[in-house]
C-alpha cells in the first residue's frame, strides 16, 4: 500500500478505486478510467501530492476524452486560483463581463459608518451590485451564515451612506467557489441578498454560468502551475480561451514561457475548448 500526501497534509493510502470512480462521475467509459488509474498506479511514488495525482490524471484525460477534462478540474480549477483569492475576483469579474455586466474591482464606496472596499462593482442597468468574492481554497468548506450577515451589514451601511443617488437600486451580490449552509441559504432569501455558489442556485450555479459560456479558468489546463498562473494573471488572463490567440512565439517572447511549455498550454486549450 503506497500512502500519497492530501492538500492539508494528511497521509492517506492510495485508492485506485476512488481514482477510478471520480473519473467516471466526469462521464468517462470504465474502460478509459481503468486505463487511466493503471498508468497512475504504475507510476505512483510514496508521499506524491494527490495535486500531482490529479495533474498527471488531467494530462492523460486530455488524449483519452478531452472533452470530458472541463468536467473532472472544473472544481479544482477554480479552487487552484488562490491562494490570496485576488485572481478568484479576477475570473469573477470576467464571468460577470461575459453576462453583459460592467464591472470595476477593489472600489472604496463611503457609507454612513464606515468607507468599504467593494470587491467587484457590477452594473446591469438600474442595479448596482457590491459583489463579495468569497474565494476558498478546499472544497470541503462551506460559506456559513455569518458571511452573509456580515455582507448585509456592509449594504445597510453602504446604502445609507448613498442616499444622494436615489435612483440607485444597490443589491448585494455573495459569490464564493463552496456550497452554501442551508441557514446562509435562507438568511439571503430573507434578506434580499443574491448568492451564487457551488450547486446554487439550480441551474444557474457558479459551475453552470461557467459551462454555459465555456469560460473555464486557465487553471484547468494541466499545464499550468502556480508561477504560470502568476505569469498570466498579470496580463489579465484568466480564462483558458484567453490563450487560443497567441502563437507559441508570442507566448514565449511577451510572457516569458518556454517553448515547450507553450506548446503544450496551446495544445490543452484547443483540445479542451474544440
Amino acid at each position: 500500500m503506497i500512502q500519497v500526501t492530501k492538500e492539508t497534509g494528511e497521509k492517506e493510502v492510495f485508492s485506485e478505486d476512488k481514482l477510478c470512480a471520480s473519473i467516471m462521475n466526469a462521464g468517462a467509459s470504465s474502460d478509459t478510467a481503468k486505463k487511466i488509474c493503471s498508468i497512475i498506479e504504475s507510476n505512483l511514488k510514496p508521499g506524491m501530492t494527490t495535486t500531482a495525482i490529479f495533474r498527471q490524471t488531467l494530462r492523460h484525460l486530455v488524449v483519452e476524452q478531452p472533452q470530458l477534462v472541463a468536467n473532472y478540474s472544473l472544481r479544482r480549477g477554480i479552487a487552484a486560483l488562490g491562494p490570496a483569492g485576488f485572481v478568484f475576483e479576477q475570473y469573477i469579474a470576467t464571468l460577470l463581463q461575459a453576462y453583459e455586466y460592467t464591472t470595476e474591482q477593489g472600489i472604496w464606496m463611503q457609507g454612513k459608518c464606515l468607507k468599504h472596499e467593494v470587491d467587484i462593482y457590477a452594473t446591469k442597468g438600474k442595479f448596482h451590485f457590491l459583489v463579495e468574492a468569497k474565494y476558498r481554497n478546499s472544497q470541503s468548506i462551506k460559506t456559513h451564515v455569518d458571511v452573509i450577515m456580515y455582507a448585509y451589514a456592509r449594504l445597510l451601511d453602504i446604502k445609507d451612506g448613498q442616499k444622494n443617488q436615489k435612483d440607485n437600486q444597490y443589491i448585494m451580490w455573495v459569490v464564493t467557489n463552496t456550497k452554501f449552509t442551508s441557514s446562509a441559504i435562507r438568511y439571503a432569501k430573507c434578506k434580499g441578498i443574491k448568492l451564487v455558489g457551488w450547486s446554487y442556485p439550480r441551474g444557474n450555479s457558479l459551475e453552470k454560468m461557467i459551462e454555459k459560456k465555456k469560460l473555464y479558468p486557465i487553471t484547468i489546463l494541466p499545464s499550468i502551475t502556480p508561477e504560470l498562473l502568476a505569469l498570466f494573471a498579470a496580463e489579465k488572463m484568466v480564462l483558458a480561451q484567453d490563450i487560443l490567440p497567441y502563437s507559441v512565439t508570442e507566448l514565449v517572447e511577451g510572457l516569458k514561457v518556454t517553448k515547450k511549455q507553450a506548446q503544450l498550454l496551446l495544445s490543452e486549450a484547443q483540445q479542451l475548448l474544440a
